[in-house]
């Protein structure tokens, strides 16, 4: 069996679509030693404090002058890359629960089986194809967003050279070395972050935070019928779906038009599905949340 790094094959569903921290999340790949942790999280806090609240005012000026059908076209890429995101989320519980652990050792990659690199190579075929398709628009609007990103190049330069004394002060020489390296090959977090493509995907609206640990399953494993309790931050529309364990949607359980704030309850019957791992997908206002449990 071969290993394979998930994260960098969803990198793009992760960069484009997901939240400010997804987005800080590039610029470093996950590092090994503790230094090397404590400056990934450093960096990752600057981008998302320092750098995405500038680049995302230019995103707001390119909005205006997207036409209607563009722009509900890029919400549906974002919504596409989303999905693609919350399927390999799934993916990786449902392996680690196949496997019996956790989560892999920090700084490991797990080891796939065949079908699992069939599953991951799934993934970044559907990634690819949204961001070519992505990149095909970006090139209508390329003097546009040359126009905006240049007003940022002369930040851009202060931006890279304040994460290079973040890696170096906390990581120590091998980090600085290895991030210096990664940068000059690839531009680096702020320059991938400019690129057409990147710049014309990024929501011009700043995402709320994802929902974080406030649901439950029980009994969990289920047999006939199972209880999802679930918080709602914020008053809106509530919908959730159940998915098998490679992330694909099997059905729809609920669709509220209107809950308000606070703790629900949730009764599924779950009589019919085949023993396995499944997951509930619950999407608010707020965010989306995955929970797995088991039906017997």
């Amino acid at each position: 069996m071969k290993t394979f790094s998930f994260p960098a094959l969803l990198l793009a569903a992760l960069l484009l679509a997901a939240a400010p921290a997804s987005l800080a999340q590039t610029t470093t790949p996950a590092p090994t030693t503790a230094s090397g942790r404590t400056a990934h999280h450093e960096a990752r806090a600057y981008v998302r404090e320092q750098v995405l609240p500038a680049v995302r005012q230019q995103r707001q000026q390119l909005e205006t002058q997207l036409t209607a059908a563009d722009r509900a076209q890029l919400a549906i890429y974002r919504s596409q890359l989303r999905e693609i995101r919350d399927k390999g989320q799934a993916l990786r519980q449902s392996w680690r629960a196949a496997a019996g652990t956790p989560a892999p050792p920090t700084g490991s990659r797990p080891t796939l089986t065949e079908a699992q690199q069939q599953q991951v190579r799934q993934l970044r075929t559907e990634t690819k194809g949204i961001l070519a398709s992505v990149r095909e628009l970006a090139q209508q609007y390329a003097p546009n967003i040359s126009r905006l990103t240049a007003v940022l190049e002369p930040r851009q330069q202060k931006w890279t050279a304040d994460l290079h004394a973040i890696i170096g002060r906390a990581g120590g020489p091998a980090e600085t070395a290895a991030h210096a390296g990664r940068h000059q090959r690839r531009g680096g977090p702020i320059g991938r972050l400019l690129r057409p493509t990147a710049f014309l995907l990024l929501d011009p609206i700043a995402p709320a935070p994802t929902v974080r640990a406030q649901s439950r399953v029980y009994p969990n494993p289920a047999t006939a019928t199972t209880q999802l309790a679930y918080e709602v931050t914020k008053a809106g529309p509530v919908t959730v779906e159940v998915l098998d364990s490679r992330g694909n949607t099997l059905r729809t359980v609920a669709q509220n038009g209107q809950q308000d704030k606070g703790p629900h309850t949730l009764a599924v019957d779950v009589a019919d599905l085949p023993a396995g791992t499944y997951f509930f997908k619950i999407m608010t206002r707020a965010g989306a949340e995955t929970r797995r449990f088991v039906k017997e």
